[in-house]
């Protein structure tokens, strides 16, 4: 199952990659970024973690891992982010909150569509830390040489 998960992540995000137009050179680093965030994504839960910590942390080391591969391949980091973030929009749990209030379940639908966006806000908190975090450690390298 976990290798089937690995091939379609693999495949969507280099899709997304190819939808947004990113250099040809670059589409398959964007599939290994999305490929990253599913395997966090997926072993978290293993280490009995919640659905979004480990969201969280799978956006986080792909925001990271996209800083680097910018930093290696020359081109903006959202080229690899936006792809690396696709396995992990919760695109059905979204799906099930409005087809909860099409139903005429406003309970399940509310629960559930602040489900979906609480896992939102912990993709884009997870994509914003992992910029912060890069951000400051550039800012510590150039501090120690200005110092001199």
């Amino acid at each position: 199952m976990l290798l089937k998960g690995l091939a379609l992540s693999l495949v969507s995000s280099m899709a997304w990659c190819v939808l947004f137009n990113v250099p040809v050179r670059t589409i398959f680093a964007g599939g290994i970024a999305g490929m990253v965030g599913y395997v966090v994504y997926s072993l978290l839960p293993l280490l009995n973690a919640e659905v979004l910590l480990s969201t969280f942390v799978s956006a986080a080391i792909v925001s990271l891992l996209s800083q680097v591969m910018s930093i290696f391949l020359r081109v903006p980091s959202t080229n690899f982010s936006v792809a690396g973030i696709i396995p992990l929009v919760p695109g059905s749990l979204a799906y099930k909150a409005m087809l909860a209030f099409v139903n005429n379940d406003y309970i399940g639908g509310i629960t559930l569509a602040t489900k979906t966006m609480m896992v939102a806000g912990a993709i884009a908190s997870g994509l914003i830390f992992g910029i912060s975090v890069v951000t400051i450690v550039k800012g510590a390298r150039y501090a120690g040489k200005r110092a001199q």
